[in-house]
């Protein structure tokens, strides 16, 4: 009955807190769709649709195979014959039909506007490299004799690209590692700001013992002959709650909220099983930092200054505000200290690499190894300090 009234008393003052429901909730939904949204051109699983000039010097009959030929790479693009817009162009000159024997080849030439992102750059770079192959090759057997040139220009497309196409086999064969840049932009973004949002429990974690111990609360419930096994699962109990709210409530605005926005809504593969364990080994790391915090501050703003700063240096260094598949290789090493690090590379093996329990159960495995040693830690401190607040309330 007492562990329960404490724990009662520990969610209700959470409660009246506007300030900490905001950091706990508010705050990782706006991030997540924000950054959603933000990142949804740049990360996306299909390659974005371009609308480009092609301007025709001549309207021979190579330079309309060429012009096929294109549009068959960018099936879902917009080629122009002309534009006022700032667009990407590809310029085919007057001499491209009698040019396109000679070695070295001179090809057609791209010019692109500033905005003209670095992804649809190399589309339109290997859309045009395939289209010319295919048009020089169709030069090369006519005029060896092997295509008749009476053939319908459809017809020489079709076999043109029978002649360039192979049937290339893939097979995945790791279901983990790093698979940020794999990861589209709902798949990356969910998980990254859900892992934020669950470490910040720390904040009202460390501040509301530290209100307790100056206040004499703390003081009043240890002259009540209260065990320190109770007290600490009073405060434990809440929060674990809470990141698993968090963990359900932040998965749901994927999976439903997103769409609404006309993004990419979050599918869940692998068994309910693993995300439960997962849910769980977060809750335990940060719940068990969020002890040892309580424990190491000696006021309320040094509770806000360590729990922040330590969460957004986690952050920084664990992929979480900028994904480790951009990172250089050392920055990418030094992520392997973070522990957001460690579930967020066991959220991706899940999302992206279609991963089942076992193959996130290191990542777990290194989750639960830091609670044990963090709340440790924690007990120890938080247990020195509650002995000595039966003496002074402000040390």
């Amino acid at each position: 009955m007492r562990l329960w009234a404490l724990t009662r008393k520990e969610a209700l003052l959470l409660l009246r807190d506007p300030h900490a429901l905001a950091v706990l909730f508010i705050m990782p939904t706006l991030f997540l769709l924000l950054m959603a949204g933000a990142m949804s051109n740049y990360m996306q699983d299909k390659p974005p649709a371009l609308r480009l000039v092609l301007e025709l010097q001549q309207d021979d009959d190579a330079s309309q195979f060429f012009r096929e030929a294109l549009q068959a790479q960018l099936a879902d693009s917009q080629l122009l014959p002309s534009s006022d817009e700032r667009l990407a162009r590809v310029h085919v000159p007057e001499t491209f039909a009698d040019t396109l024997l000679d070695s070295p080849h001179q090809g057609p030439s791209l010019s692109f506007p500033a905005q003209f992102d670095k992804l649809s750059r190399q589309r339109l770079r290997s859309a045009v490299s395939i289209a010319l192959a295919q048009t020089r090759l169709l030069a090369y057997l006519e005029d060896s004799g092997v295509v008749d040139a009476e053939l319908s220009r459809a017809a020489r497309l079709k076999l043109v690209q029978q002649r360039t196409q192979s049937q290339i086999i893939e097979q995945e064969q790791l279901a983990s590692g790093d698979l940020s840049g794999r990861a589209n932009a709902t798949q990356l973004s969910v998980p990254a700001w859900l892992i934020f949002g669950m470490f910040f429990v720390v904040l009202p974690m460390a501040g509301g013992f530290q209100r307790e111990q100056q206040s004499g609360t703390l003081l009043r419930l240890r002259c009540l002959g209260l065990s320190l096994s109770t007290l600490v699962l009073s405060k434990l109990l809440p929060y674990l709650a809470i990141n698993l709210l968090q963990f359900g409530l932040l998965l749901a605005i994927g999976v439903y909220g997103l769409p609404l926005l006309g993004l990419p809504a979050l599918s869940l593969p692998g068994s309910a099983a693993a995300y439960g364990l997962l849910a769980i080994s977060i809750a335990l790391a940060t719940c068990s930092l969020g002890l040892l915090l309580a424990a190491l501050a000696r006021s309320s703003e040094q509770a806000l200054l360590l729990g922040g700063g330590i969460n957004i240096m986690l952050a920084a260094i664990g992929g979480i505000m900028v994904p480790k598949s951009v990172m250089p290789a050392a920055m990418a090493q030094l992520a392997e200290v973070s522990p957001m690090s460690w579930a967020l590379d066991a959220f991706l093996t899940l999302l992206v690499g279609h991963g089942s329990l076992a193959d996130i159960a290191p990542y777990c495995a290194r989750l639960l190894l830091f609670a044990t040693l963090f709340g440790a830690g924690g007990l120890l401190l938080f247990t020195r300090r509650v002995q000595r607040t039966q003496w002074t309330t402000h040390y």
